[in-house]
């Protein structure tokens, strides 16, 4: 897939790929110390976000955010 291509190129091709997973995390760890976790504790949630990629942030918006609704 990458044949032809030396490693600078293959990094610039997924830089938006990079960029997309720093602030998905970033935005994760910014609402976790704003508005708490439903589960587990912030601690446990930063170190799921920055170790796991992809799936950690993912994990986080699907069950640790607390949800606040307007009744």
């Amino acid at each position: 897939m990458f044949e032809g291509l030396n490693v600078l190129e293959i990094i610039k091709l997924l830089m938006p790929l990079i960029i997309l997973e720093f602030a998905l995390r970033i935005f994760c760890i910014y609402l976790i110390i704003k508005n708490g976790v439903k589960n587990f504790s912030k601690l446990i949630w930063i170190v799921i976000v920055l170790i796991f990629t992809t799936i950690g942030p993912i994990l986080f918006l699907l069950f640790g955010r607390r949800v606040y609704s307007n009744d």
